[in-house]
């Protein structure tokens, strides 16, 4: 009965090589994505900084749509925010008593070869004047 013991002790050594490899193949993808997907999120943290700092402007009221996108543009391209197509995903709506900013836009971001992430944000700002 003693020696029985024994061999089922010898047997059980840990996890095997397979398992290893597999542990590892998959940890290396989930940083590889996180890596990848890093930058998108924070060129969001950053459009969000542009548009909280731009609620804090005294003087929307006076400013046309037109002279509020040609800041937003500007506060885009001095936070480094080049990705984004601001034509196509800015919208700015001057209405009466509020300012309306539309950011809809998304992000491919190739993972490994044919292998796409697709991010997609929206996100509306409503500002009183």
């Amino acid at each position: 009965m003693l020696s029985n013991e024994m061999k089922q002790h010898s047997k059980q050594k840990g996890a095997s090589g397979i398992l290893i490899l597999i542990f590892l193949g998959m940890t290396a993808l989930i940083l590889l994505a996180a890596f990848k997907l890093y930058p998108v999120y924070f060129d969001q943290w950053a459009i969000q900084s542009v548009a909280d700092s731009f609620e804090e402007s005294a003087d929307l009221s006076s400013m046309s749509e037109r002279e509020m996108t040609k800041s937003l543009q500007k506060r885009f391209m001095t936070n480094g925010i080049r990705d984004v197509k601001f034509e196509e995903s800015i919208f700015v709506e001057k209405l009466e008593g509020e300012v309306i900013i539309d950011i809809d836009y998304e992000r491919r971001v190739n993972i490994y070869k044919n292998i796409d992430a697709i991010v997609s944000f929206k996100e509306e700002r409503i500002i009183k004047l």
